[in-house]
């Protein structure tokens, strides 16, 4: 689609969001993305197990407390992205689990896919995400069943199944009332003349999402070895399954809490 005026009725580039004060074309500082988004969430979760002390290597770089042994494999439509108004939607695949640090009780992703190059760099550069590139399918079906998979640059890394089951149990990222909320990672910038790692802080954010009731359902799930995407390492045990959507997720100073936790280089 080719965009000839980003300022026409359709607003077509970024839907209804506007670039700030020094974003968008040869910007003062990089990178140049607005950071207000919003779209509609469509989820499958599948709860997993994982021993403890793979995901402890992953994260022995953070001063996070892993929170239990249960780690999300969240597939994430999101139709209407405003970020990809030119692909329709955007897909991320969260692999996530429960941290606590400094009072915060929140989340952590170990992995992530992303459809979108905007997503990517937006997720990478200002929150530290682990985002990678990726193409996807995610298919809903008439009877609520959703197929799919996770491919990153042609190497299959994921294919998952999921078949709405009333009489299936519904399974969280913790047992209990409270869930975690939010994302926190250690956000870091290479050296630009050795291995190492220039700068480095800790950031949080809490986007605002309101989730329907889960649908509980039976999921089938297959990782892929990879030298380069080793999430097939992890031999996660399926715990359960569940669906969620949420007409309500988005991002931006004026709806999400966004925190620089600490900074730790230099």
């Amino acid at each position: 689609m080719t965009v000839a005026d980003p300022d026409d009725p359709a607003r077509r580039m970024f839907a209804q969001y506007r670039l700030k004060p020094n974003s968008g074309v040869n910007p003062p500082y990089s990178p140049a993305y607005p950071v207000e988004w919003g779209c509609t969430l469509r989820t499958v979760e599948i709860m997993t197990r994982v021993a403890p002390g793979k995901v402890a290597s992953l994260l022995a770089d953070t001063p996070f407390e892993i929170a239990g042994d249960r780690v999300a494999f969240r597939f994430m439509r999101s139709p209407g992205h405003s970020l990809a108004v030119h692909a329709g939607e955007m897909f991320d695949l969260m692999i996530s689990v429960p941290v606590r640090y400094k009072g915060l009780f929140t989340e952590t992703h170990i992995f992530m896919y992303c459809s979108d190059p905007m997503g990517i760099c937006a997720g990478r550069e200002v929150f530290g995400y682990t985002k990678k590139d990726a193409h996807y399918a995610f298919e809903e079906h008439p009877d609520g069943s959703i197929t799919g998979w996770v491919r990153r640059r042609g190497i299959p890394l994921a294919d998952f199944a999921f078949t709405p089951d009333a009489s299936a149990p519904v399974v969280r990222i913790v047992d209990g009332d409270e869930l975690p909320a939010g994302e926190i990672h250690v956000r870091r910038l290479p050296h630009p003349e050795r291995l190492g790692i220039a700068y480095a802080d800790i950031a949080y954010r809490r986007t605002p999402l309101k989730y329907s009731k889960p649908v509980p359902g039976r999921a089938a799930m297959t990782l892929h070895a990879s030298e380069y995407d080793p999430i097939a390492d992890l031999e996660p045990e399926i715990l359960g399954a569940h669906f969620m959507v949420s007409e309500v997720y988005g991002g931006g100073f004026e709806v999400e809490d966004r925190r620089l936790i600490e900074r730790l280089i230099p």
